[in-house]
């Protein structure tokens, strides 16, 4: 039986004046993470939540949209939400793909 691991990311996000939180999450369990294919197909699936969280992001205190804030945000927390094997296959293979 294959387990279907996954990450969950929540952005709070200002939209509109109003605070609203939402939630994607993002499996990695078909990838190996430490493999430059598998760490390459997670980043993938980071942008595709990324750009479904941040269309009307907004950075925390301020009314300028910044969806490159808020995208580094969910990236950043996906990484730090896989389990500390994953995290580690994934940088490891990140630093190879960025030689």
């Amino acid at each position: 039986m294959k387990i279907l691991a996954s990450v969950t990311v929540a952005c709070a996000l200002a939209v509109a004046g109003a605070a609203s939180a939402q939630e994607a999450r993002i499996a990695y369990g078909d990838l190996d993470l430490a493999t430059a294919a598998g760490a390459q197909a997670f980043d993938g699936r980071i942008q595709t939540a990324a750009r479904k969280l941040c269309r009307d992001a907004r950075r925390p205190g301020s009314s300028i949209p910044d969806q490159d804030y808020c995208r580094a945000a969910v990236r950043d927390e996906a990484v730090r939400n896989l389990p500390s094997t994953s995290r580690a296959g994934y940088a490891s293979a990140r630093r190879t793909v960025e030689l």
